[in-house]
């Protein structure tokens, strides 16, 4: 009897537990997408013809990939600017950055959302179609420590492997040390 009283115990805390995590997730979704609202509506800004202070990058190359054929990286990444008090410019700090290529019959386009303080990733999306107009899709919320707030993927199971946190954890890092790299920052 004590075991079951034990056992019953538990069983409420950790629902207790997932009840408040999935709440704090929830919340930091609503975070995020707001976060995502202002950064898309600061690139419309910025991709206008006639704003002549342009607040972004694009960089394409291409390769060639045993199996897949030619594939070409088409990356737009969107920054701020950096200055100190005197208003002189240190350098550059990405917020935004887009990542669209093919591999063989495949098209794929991924989105990193940083953390305009820290550079870290907040939101990630990937999307994947094949030449038969199936397609996976992944948004990836993160934390401001890191850890996955909530994942919202929907996959074609005929496919195999897709896209998953560790990746777009990966990829976004990646971009931004490539950034960095073009920037010598």
């Amino acid at each position: 009897m004590k075991r079951i009283t034990i056992y019953g115990i538990l069983l409420m805390m950790a629902l207790t537990m997932q009840a408040q995590t999935s709440a704090k997730a929830k919340e930091r979704v609503a975070e995020v997408r707001k976060l995502y609202t202002e950064a898309k509506e600061r690139m419309a800004y910025n991709d206008q013809e006639d704003y002549p202070a342009k607040s972004n990058m694009e960089v394409t190359y291409n390769y060639m990939a045993p199996g897949a054929g030619p594939i070409k990286h088409y990356i737009k990444y969107y920054m701020d600017a950096v200055d100190d008090e005197e208003g002189i410019l240190l350098g550059h700090k990405p917020y935004f950055v887009s990542d669209s290529y093919n591999s063989g019959a495949r098209k794929l386009y991924e989105e990193y959302l940083l953390d305009e303080e820290t550079g870290k990733l907040v939101f990630a999306y990937a999307y994947e179609e094949n030449g038969d107009a199936s397609k996976n899709e992944g948004r990836y919320y993160f934390y401001k420590d890191g850890s996955l707030a909530h994942k919202d993927v929907k996959v074609n199971t005929e496919w195999g492997a897709f896209f998953d946190e560790k990746y777009v954890k990966a990829q976004a890092e990646y971009l931004r040390k490539g950034f960095n790299f073009i920037f010598h920052e």
